[in-house]
């Protein structure tokens, strides 16, 4: 006989207050300013190292797949044990993964560092959106994964400039130190987060596989993966490619400026995308916004045509692709049974990732083929159809069930 947690049973009386909203927010900004620091930072390290340009390309490759095949084992043991104490290993993977760095500067080293960081990407990211919807009010999760959001955002604004500032005027092991500090930061600061008390009883707990089963056992949920996978490849594609289609077709443009308003306008879809997930139904407000962000995508592809639609286009598409990554974790975590959440929460992250290398393969292509214009109108066009098929099999099954 094992332990299990069952999730069902947290104390109805715990309310997070803003102080510990406040800890769980600061811990989840600095641990993702790390996490995209180090993704934009290490290639150039690797780089400095000796490596060729494609081991620098491939520590990162390897780093995301290891995340992806961790994440199958410990996605159901944060069912079983809660997400805190997972999330607290791996910040305090990513504290330690710069002291293995700095003791060996070599490539094996950099890429042996780098599947063991992984722990961190495998449990911190699902773990944000498993851990925020046991602490907030039934009625507020939308609004209150929207705020965690927001720090992720700032995460990505703050952490690669930072580290590429300090790489640019002092050296690598300066960031090392930073690095390391900064996640203890974020151990400490997650450390002291009070979370609900979980019920413990004593039944037999199933493996991961069966884990992974019971959370797929729900129809609904393939549907709404099926929009993740869709935003997912499109924002792959973005962030990839954006700057050098921005470049070619619009060469008196500033990419930079694009990101700025894409990453304000990616804010604002958070807060309004989160405070309306939680008064309109999630169905109604998911597909129209992949709707809007096929259309995004695909006007973007027209920005030779005036360099007002690069402005456009950011909004739209930092609207589009924050907004439908909120509602449809929103939607999950709706779904998923309290003792599974943290598995679906974990296939979410594994969605996104895969479709994002295979997005920046596939985007790469096209920039060697029929061109990044042609490719962008393609995805757009796909994204608005892909809505229908999908917007039609979730309200069959959601009318199904009702019947």
């Amino acid at each position: 006989m094992h332990l299990e947690i069952n999730q069902n049973h947290r104390g109805t009386e715990f309310q997070s207050t803003p102080v510990n909203w406040a800890l769980f927010f600061g811990s989840v900004f600095f641990f993702t300013s790390n996490l995209f620091a180090s993704i934009a930072v290490l290639p150039g390290y690797s780089l400095e190292l000796g490596s060729t340009p494609f081991l620098a390309g491939l520590q990162n490759t390897i780093f995301s797949a290891t995340a992806v095949l961790l994440r199958f084992v410990f996605g159901p043991i944060m069912d079983q044990k809660g997400p805190k104490p997972l999330m607290l290993l791996g910040v305090f993977a990513f504290a330690t993964t710069p002291l293995l760095i700095y003791l060996s500067p070599t490539y094996p080293m950099l890429l042996a560092a780098r599947m063991y960081q992984s722990i961190g990407l495998s449990v911190y990211l699902p773990g944000i959106s498993t851990l925020a919807s046991e602490m907030a009010p039934p009625e507020k999760i939308g609004t209150c994964l929207g705020t965690s959001r927001i720090f992720i955002n700032l995460g990505l604004l703050a952490g690669p400039s930072a580290a590429l500032y300090l790489v640019g005027n002092f050296n690598y092991e300066t960031w090392f130190a930073f690095s390391a500090i900064t996640c203890v930061i974020s151990f400490l600061l997650l450390y002291a987060v009070k979370i609900p008390e979980v019920s413990y009883r004593t039944v037999p707990i199933a493996g991961s596989l069966a884990q992974i089963k019971k959370a797929l056992n729900e129809k609904l949920i393939y549907p709404v993966l099926g929009g993740i996978l869709v935003y997912a490849f499109v924002y792959s594609g973005i962030v990839s490619f954006a700057a050098v289609h921005i470049e070619s077709a619009a060469p008196n443009s500033q990419a930079p400026h694009f990101f700025i308003i894409m990453g304000a306008a990616g804010i604002a879809g958070c807060l309004g995308a989160g405070a309306l997930s939680d008064i309109v139904n999630r169905q109604k407000l998911a597909w129209p916004l992949l709707l809007f962000l096929g259309m995004g995508t695909t006007v973007f592809a027209m920005i030779s045509l005036s360099p007002l639609l690069i402005i456009v286009c950011a909004v739209i598409l930092g609207l589009g692709i924050q907004g439908s990554s909120l509602v449809f974790a929103s939607w999950l975590i709706e779904l998923s049974k309290p003792e599974l959440r943290a598995t679906t929460m974990s296939l979410q992250e594994n969605s996104l990732d895969i479709m994002f290398a295979i997005g920046a393969l596939a985007f790469g292509l096209a920039a060697q083929g029929p061109g990044l214009a042609s490719a962008f109108i393609a995805v757009g066009i796909f994204t608005i159809i892909a809505v229908i098929p999908l917007a039609r099999i979730s309200s069959l099954i959601i009318n199904s069930k009702n019947q």
